[in-house]
């Protein structure tokens, strides 16, 4: 009992550890939604300078995820290594214990109920592989079971999500406002550097042309000024046209900003992204999460499993 009880406690410590680095990580719905939609704008070097800030935020705190659930992964391949017997439902506890970091959310439900779920499972499959695996053993019944359990547990993370992004339209609302933004970001990049490249020079010719019209009309009107009286009503000028021009420039964009939620409004692509909204969120979600177990978790419970396997031996 006495070993039972300190296998608990190692792996409850670690789940709350997982929790709260999560937590830390400050990875939410609400930050997937907006990178999403600000992902085609990364791709465009004129545009991508606040939203490439804006990834680099929310990709930091994906890699703090990442950590999180690695932690998640120790613990389970210890499970299946060592497994618990009589105290194995008290796993619960750090489970629920952590909801109040997450104020007890919808996809928080989902993700303690799954994790709860692959512990129980991952515990008799540990088993069965130690009995069935000859090569490599060591290694392979953490990285096997490691891949069957986090399926579970990323079922349930695909069903939270769908269910927080059905129930809540202020997601759907945001990638709505956040694709337009970038968008709009986009194409005024574009539009600044033909404007840099083909008219920039020819604007501030037009601009230098006035402004030289407009001061031989002033000489010819007051003959008696000194030069630097003329230099001053110059440069006043000159200041008076570039704000015209950039309120022009502000009134373009506003102009633009509308014309894009119009037209993506009126998109069929993108209405039907927005009906299938919660879907496809979570189906990005869950491959992003399989994807991550292939390449990065099961081989890591793998090493731990080899690890936890030459310190304490088979049971």
């Amino acid at each position: 009992m006495e070993s039972e009880i300190k296998k608990l406690v190692f792996v409850s410590t670690l789940y709350f550890l997982g929790f709260v680095v999560i937590y830390l990580s400050n990875i939410s719905l609400n930050s997937i939604t907006t990178l999403q939609a600000n992902f085609i704008e990364l791709l465009i070097p004129n545009a991508r300078n606040s939203a490439f800030e804006a990834f680099i935020s929310i990709f930091s705190g994906i890699l703090i995820a990442i950590s999180g659930l690695i932690i998640f992964c120790i613990g389970l391949s210890f499970l299946a290594v060592k497994k618990l017997d009589k105290l194995k439902y008290f796993l619960l506890i750090p489970i629920l214990c952590s909801g109040f970091l997450f104020n007890f959310s919808i996809l928080y439900l989902f993700f303690g109920m799954g994790l709860f779920v692959s512990s129980m499972y991952i515990i008799p499959l540990g088993e069965t592989y130690k009995m069935e695996l000859k090569k490599w053993k060591k290694f392979r019944v953490g990285s096997n079971a490691i891949s069957k359990a986090l399926f579970v547990l990323f079922l349930f993370v695909f069903l939270g999500s769908l269910i927080s992004f059905s129930v809540n339209d202020s997601y759907r609302q945001l990638f709505f406002n956040t694709s337009v933004s970038s968008i709009t970001n986009i194409i005024n990049a574009e539009m600044s550097n033909y404007d840099k490249n083909s008219e920039g020079n020819a604007t501030n010719e037009i601009i230098n042309q006035a402004i030289e019209d407009q001061m031989k009309k002033i000489r010819s009107q007051y003959p008696n000024l000194t030069e630097e009286q003329y230099f001053q009503m110059k440069e006043e000028i000159r200041k008076k046209m570039k704000e015209i021009n950039s309120s022009e420039n502000i009134g373009t964009n506003l102009n633009m900003t509308s014309l894009v939620s119009q037209r993506i409004k009126n998109s069929l692509i993108f209405n039907a992204i927005l009906i299938w909204f919660p879907l496809i969120m979570s189906f990005t979600i869950w491959v992003f999460l399989e994807f991550l177990t292939e390449i990065l978790f099961s081989p890591v419970s793998g090493i731990f499993s080899y690890i936890w396997f030459s310190v304490f031996g088979e049971e």
